[in-house]
């Protein structure tokens, strides 16, 4: 009886201490699961790494809670709100590369596409074709240019809508094709010059 006595006034300043700890980090944690959750759609979008982090330290901080590490826990979500505005910052400037990538395409693809279907309509016009490209194959590559167009419609549409990503996505695809087009039906002055069809 007379350890009991000893023992629970430790006992008692032991849950005191427990309940105060337990509040703040509650808090912590609330304020953090916050700023994570508003730093998710851009960050998750455009820098995935980042919000790898985040999350981590989300989860992180919610088992050293839930094992009653209180003190650990609102250290690690105290840090939180913090990392999720820097990694919003990183998003957006990642966003603007992103953007500024696809307004230089925006600025010379379109010519591409016209400059190499004249290209092909010249090969196509031409008695007699170079040297390893027959009618096939300029046919085949002319009827691919409505796909490639569409392409870049639906690039020119993903980017109206705001989806930077899908949209420059379509446009390293049509860049990449019209690359390979233009490898293979390279403009030269016999396929420019009427007077040699």
């Amino acid at each position: 009886m007379r350890n009991l006595s000893r023992v629970l006034p430790i006992l008692l300043l032991w849950a005191l201490a427990s309940a105060c700890g337990k509040a703040p980090a509650e808090q912590a944690l609330k304020a953090a699961d916050a700023a994570v959750e508003a730093a998710r759609p851009e960050v998750q979008k455009y820098v995935p790494d980042e919000w790898q982090v985040l999350s981590g330290i989300a989860t992180a901080a919610k088992a050293q809670f839930d094992q009653g590490n209180y003190k650990e826990a609102l250290a690690l979500a105290q840090t939180l709100p913090a990392k999720s505005q820097a990694a919003v910052v990183a998003a957006e400037n990642k966003k603007r590369e992103l953007m500024a990538a696809f307004e230089a395409m925006k600025g010379s693809l379109p010519g591409m596409v016209e400059a190499l279907s004249k290209q092909l309509a010249a090969y196509a016009a031409m008695k007699k074709l170079p040297a390893g490209i027959d009618k096939g194959a300029v046919a085949a590559a002319q009827a691919e240019l409505p796909s490639v167009t569409q392409n870049w419609a639906n690039a020119l549409t993903a980017f109206d809508a705001g989806d930077v990503i899908k949209a420059l996505d379509n446009a390293i695809q049509v860049r990449t094709k019209l690359d390979a087009l233009s490898k293979t039906f390279p403009p030269t002055a016999t396929a420019a010059s009427p007077a040699a069809q």
